[in-house]
């Protein structure tokens, strides 16, 4: 689930909703594939900053980068537990991308997935830094809302900008799993390229 996504312009609605300005440096990219270094925001004792990580986690019982965590299994599993209790972040997106799970492998569809009324999503995330000093973030996924469902099983938690601060600095379980729902039908759209 989402092993691709895109940052076409920065999100304003969602710089905003965190106090940052409009002067942020990214890099414009259509798609981003895992194992890139992107831009995440996180909370620190200076507000809110973008911080430079790699998209997945490297752990040795994996071959691949764990670039995705599933919402319901992160505040057990002793790989997610620590940062989804203590660093948990947003990665600033454009949209995201998904292939139809319905269609035989090697012609499966591909869908881009964007915000219908909004300039970007803001895909929850955690994240860690190893020993030395290097951070890596991995994108919270949840159940699909039933327009997604008709191409895949999973989507990514997206932060509502109104829910920023609770996503961030609350230590209520029970309020944490409440923001990680699936968005609405009508704030997602997809489109097939």
């Amino acid at each position: 689930m989402c092993g691709k996504f895109s940052l076409e312009q920065y999100p304003k609605t969602i710089m905003k909703a965190l106090g940052l300005g409009d002067d942020v440096q990214f890099v414009a990219r259509k798609e981003i594939f895992p194992s890139t270094d992107i831009a995440v925001v996180i909370d620190t004792d200076l507000g809110f900053e973008l911080a430079s990580m790699k998209w997945g986690w490297l752990r040795s019982f994996s071959k691949r980068p764990l670039i995705n965590t599933r919402s319901a299994e992160a505040w057990e599993k002793k790989t997610w537990s620590e940062s989804m209790h203590k660093r948990r972040c947003i990665i600033p997106a454009t949209g995201f991308y998904e292939w139809d799970q319905n269609k035989p492998k090697g012609k499966k569809d591909c869908y881009h997935i964007k915000p219908t009324n909004d300039d970007g999503f803001a895909l929850g995330g955690i994240y860690e830094i190893n020993s030395d000093g290097e951070m890596f973030t991995s994108v919270l996924t949840t159940s699909p809302n039933s327009k997604m469902q008709q191409i895949h099983h999973r989507m990514p938690v997206i932060i509502d900008p109104d829910n920023f601060d609770e996503w961030f600095k609350t230590d209520d379980r029970e309020v944490v799993s409440s923001l990680m729902q699936p968005l609405s039908d009508e704030r997602v759209d997809l489109a097939k390229i």
